[in-house]
């Protein structure tokens, strides 16, 4: 793995040294999810919220993103779980490319089709898009795209009991044993080995947490929707929000309330949406409540204006 204390490269929105090491040592959750920690005497990378005791100032280093951290030969920690991480904000980055590519990359765009047909679509050379991948998330896209599918996995595997096979089809992995392998190649584990128990089935509908930035107003967000509800597709309470889904052969449905406790994530509850569509089904609920949103960010640029800073 890489022994570089700190990842840089130009135009990288990654925090100074000094911004990452409170943080880290603080827990902020504003930051969540905009640089992750690497450890060299463990080969584990974190979330700044990680609980786990601080590690030594000189065993650490910094990366833009988890693929980036990933790429350096570390692996997701267990405990913080970092596809538990809100998005990357690269908006923030000021970098509406990057921001195009990654969304075409969660809609499955390197699948089925080489890098240089996802340059094209957001015009660019495939050397240019690389070139601009590494500059701002430290990682080549085939890396970032590779992460993501994996980190997926994760998530899945250790909040649902859904088969190992439909674990490896949701995250984009056309066959089981490519799945497997690569899995292990990762994170040196098998997938299997990433559940503390036996799969049980219990309750029909999948619980999956989705994290956030604080402070992120959920009754504001519930208000919004509920004036623009489809009747007989959407329904908008109080608590949650509900809506029918049509990615199968029969309807299913989906559920989107704050998680019990303080645990800056909502949580999403969803019955009859086969594995082939979970991915992007919950991608587009990510975008819909926005949950990659720096409100931080937001209310600084916002707060720049004389009109709009009364309203923050």
């Amino acid at each position: 793995m890489s022994s570089a204390p700190t990842f840089t490269a130009p135009g990288s929105a990654l925090p100074s040294p000094q911004v990452c090491e409170q943080a880290r040592l603080s827990r902020d959750a504003r930051f969540d999810g905009l640089f992750f920690t690497a450890v060299s005497s463990t080969g584990i990378y974190c979330r700044p919220v990680c609980p786990a005791p601080a590690p030594k100032r000189e065993n650490v280093s910094y990366y833009p993103s988890a693929a980036a951290a990933e790429s350096a030969g570390y692996r997701p920690c267990l405990r913080c779980r970092p596809e538990l991480s809100p998005g990357d904000g690269t908006w923030r980055r000021g970098d509406a490319v990057v921001a195009r590519a990654l969304k075409l990359i969660d809609e499955g765009a390197l699948v089925e089709q080489p890098l240089a047909v996802l340059a094209e679509r957001v015009n660019l050379g495939e050397r240019q898009l690389r070139r601009l991948f590494v500059e701002r998330l430290g990682a080549a896209p085939i890396g970032v795209h590779g992460t993501r599918r994996l980190l997926f996995a994760k998530q899945l595997l250790t909040e649902t009991d859904l088969p190992v096979t439909d674990v490896a089809m949701a995250a984009g992995f056309g066959s089981l044993r490519r799945f497997n392998s690569t899995f292990r190649e990762a994170y040196r584990m098998a997938p299997r080995d990433l559940r503390k128990r036996p799969a049980a089935r219990g309750e029909d509908a999948l619980t999956l947490r989705l994290g956030y930035r604080p402070p992120y107003d959920f009754a504001a967000m519930l208000d919004f929707l509920r004036g623009r509800a489809l009747p007989g597709v959407e329904r908008v309470d109080a608590h949650a929000y509900s809506r029918v889904v049509a990615t199968g052969a029969a309807p299913g449905w989906l559920r989107v309330s704050a998680w019990p406790g303080d645990e800056h994530a909502l949580q999403l509850k969803l019955h009859g949406v086969p594995a082939a569509a979970l991915l992007d089904t919950v991608n587009r609920i990510r975008r819909m409540f926005d949950v990659d949103a720096d409100p931080r960010a937001i209310a600084d640029a916002l707060g720049t204006s004389p009109r709009l800073r009364p309203l923050l």
